[in-house]
């Protein structure tokens, strides 16, 4: 077979050539280049329109001769701060450094006045976004009160625990308040309307007298127009008297004494009004302004002369206030109820009708009833009335402002504003806290690096002082015993006030703490709580359901059941003065003096010192504790080893005897020592 071959084509000539697929492949060549060509405009188009772009803005930043204008909260964290100033953050904090603000991080929050000052400084016009939007606010105060319609005037009964309040109330209004009280003792605030012989119809408030309730009274007073200040012709003027007459003055309102039960034996009348006097309280019969009434509200004696001096100041002072408008009152008390969560409400200003929308703290409500002091329906409540209220979302706090919404949506968001503002006030007071510890923390190691300097300078070495510093760090933890609490009560007020008390509780040793606090019955997750925490629970004025005190006797749980708060605090002092060390005290049974040294030879030359002591006073006993005084120093002290008699083992010897006695870790003895016999004493400590 022959093969035959050709010369292989030259790769130039091949590419001219119109075979082999050259036609082909300059096709393709020129389809890439067109591409290319197309990218490339497109790039020059979009770098054309950033240079637009650009220049556009340029141009109006140059137009624009005054400051840029922003909008910033209340509260605003350095993060977002940063982030509307158009700052890298990291770079804001140097800045703020610069410009004063030491310990800034970029979680702590600035307020928005002092937001807006920095503002300034970066050539922005800031306006403080202050929630009159969202929030809902009362009205202003009326150009001419003198053309609206006369209310009935708010008036407080106050005084020291004990002086006759609620009795006084009682003949104001022919009922009996103080026999449903517990012990007698006003729990929380009563509000009741009293139409009086005249016809004219009076607001009275009842609040507590005991000190616990003393944020209860400060409400009392701050929401009243007229205050009658109770002392009783016996008891004079209290502690709780002159602390009521603190509040009257600071919320300015008038005041009527009524010196109660004049018809007392040891009554001193005369005595009471000097130490009126004496307390600045300005009487009439002194030269003063302020009315003085001896009553007796057992018997009513002297009961129609406080009525008309109440009726003529009321009348002096002229109460009026719109009827119409968005109302506004007072939470004088909240609790949750079998028909829901109520809460007792002073209106005034404008009327209150079921059906309307209202908010108060954290809360709304649309009213689904309204009653008076009597559990009766009614159909409005106009200014100076005191009504429940039912239909509340949640429970609101005693002493929150009560508006009314136009509509739901305006109460929710209202609401909601508030809760993000208490939420930034709380990490802004969380942060400031944080930041004075650590400004106390930074001291602290400061004083103990210059007295380390100077134990080290004075001493040479560093170990003694290494050792001083560790004990001179407070620690809280360590050197406090923290006692947990959880409170229940009857209604918000009564919560409250329990709270207040128990944490006036305690000492440097012990203190207490309250985890959790709620209105209502105890229930099985407040035990599961306490069992959790290791808490005490403190139920005021409810009745705990069977299942739940079984519940809580199985896991341990102790509970505090009281109806009176002065029992109440005892109970918890008492519990509190369980976690204190005993006082331990010393008490001498025996003393003995050294007389002669014996040297008793053990084994081999193994020698043991024995004292030969006379026993001058008392017993001393084998199983006694010991203490050897040298020239009125302890130079020993623990047990006895061995307690002869001659040579044979005794348990004790009178005053008189001589004996022998021996110490295993102590055999120094000299001529003279003073031997004691003593027993540590135990006694419990109470707060």
């Amino acid at each position: 077979m022959r093969f035959e071959t050709s010369e292989p084509q030259p790769l130039h000539e091949k590419r001219r050539g119109d075979g082999g697929g050259g036609k082909k492949r300059s096709q393709r060549g020129s389809r890439f280049e067109e591409e290319d060509e197309e990218e490339g405009d497109a790039y020059e188009r979009y770098q054309e329109k950033r240079r637009q772009r650009d220049l556009r803005r340029a141009q109006r930043e140059a137009d624009r001769t005054g400051p840029i204008p922003i909008v910033l909260p209340e509260l605003i964290s350095i993060n977002a701060f940063a982030k509307a100033l158009k700052i890298k953050p990291d770079e804001f904090l140097v800045q703020l450094g610069q410009l004063g603000f030491e310990g800034v991080t970029l979680d702590s929050l600035m307020a928005g006045e002092t937001a807006a000052l920095v503002a300034q400084e970066y050539g922005y016009e800031p306006t403080v976004e202050s929630g009159d939007s969202q929030d809902l606010k009362p009205r202003p105060p009326p150009e001419d009160a003198s053309k609206l319609p006369s209310r009935p005037p708010i008036v407080t009964i106050m005084g020291h625990v004990d002086h006759g309040k609620t009795t006084i109330l009682d003949y104001l209004r022919k009922s009996s308040v103080a026999a449903q009280e517990h012990g007698g003792i006003t729990q929380h605030i009563g509000a009741f309307s009293v139409r009086l012989s005249s016809g004219k119809p009076i607001t009275f408030l009842d609040t507590p007298g005991h000190a616990a309730f003393l944020t209860m009274r400060q409400r009392g007073a701050n929401i009243t127009d007229i205050v009658v200040l109770v002392v009783a012709a016996d008891d004079s003027v209290k502690p709780q008297t002159l602390e009521a007459l603190k509040h009257a003055r600071a919320a300015k309102v008038p005041i009527i004494v009524a010196i109660n039960k004049i018809d007392k034996e040891g009554a001193r009348i005369d005595a009471v009004k000097h130490d009126l006097a004496q307390a600045e309280v300005e009487i009439e019969d002194f030269g003063g302004d302020v009315q003085v009434v001896c009553v007796s509200g057992k018997t009513g004696q002297g009961m129609d002369d406080l009525e008309e001096n109440i009726l003529t100041l009321s009348e002096i002072l002229d109460h009026r206030s719109e009827l119409d408008g968005p109302a506004e009152g007072w939470i004088l008390e909240s609790s949750l109820k079998p028909t829901g969560k109520v809460a007792t409400v002073v209106v005034t200003r404008g009327t209150l009708r079921p059906g309307d929308y209202v908010a108060a703290g954290l809360t709304w409500a649309k009213i689904r009833q309204l009653r008076n002091e009597a559990g009766a329906d009614i159909n409005e409540a106009p200014p100076g009335t005191p009504v429940e209220i039912l239909g509340w979302k949640d429970l609101p706090a005693a002493g929150d402002q009560v508006i009314q919404s136009p509509n739901e949506d305006r109460a929710k968001t209202a609401v909601s504003y508030r809760e993000g503002l208490r939420e930034r006030e709380k990490d802004a007071a969380e942060y400031e806290t944080i930041t004075e510890a650590r400004r106390v923390q930074q001291e602290q190691r400061a004083r103990e690096k210059a007295a380390n300097e100077g134990r080290k300078r004075g001493t040479g070495t560093g170990t003694g002082a290494g050792a001083g510093v560790e004990q001179d760090l407070p620690d809280e933890e360590d050197g406090t015993k923290m006692v947990n609490f959880v409170v229940k009560g009857d209604v918000h007020g009564s919560v409250e006030a329990v709270c207040a008390a128990i944490q006036e509780v305690g000492s440097h040793e012990v203190r207490p703490r309250v985890l959790r606090s709620a209105t209502g019955p105890i229930t099985e997750s407040d035990v599961e709580h306490a069992a959790t925490s290791r808490s005490v629970i403190v139920n005021f004025a409810t009745t705990t359901p069977g299942h739940v005190r079984r519940m809580a006797e199985t896991q341990g749980v102790r509970i505090l059941d009281h109806t009176i708060i002065y029992h109440l605090i005892d109970d918890v002092k008492a519990n509190l003065s369980s976690y204190l060390a005993p006082e331990v005290t010393t008490r001498v049974l025996g003393e003995s003096e050294v007389l002669q040294i014996f040297p008793i030879n053990i084994r081999g030359r193994v020698y043991k010192n024995i004292a030969g002591c006379r026993v001058r006073n008392g017993v001393v006993g084998k199983n006694d504790r010991y203490r050897v005084i040298r020239k009125g120093e302890t130079v020993f002290d623990g047990k006895l080893e061995t307690l002869k008699h001659v040579k044979k083992d005794v348990m004790e010897m009178r005053k008189g005897t001589e004996c022998g006695m021996g110490f295993e870790e102590f055999q120094d003895f000299e001529v003279g020592d003073q031997i004691q016999a003593y027993e540590e004493v135990q006694t419990a400590r109470y707060l």
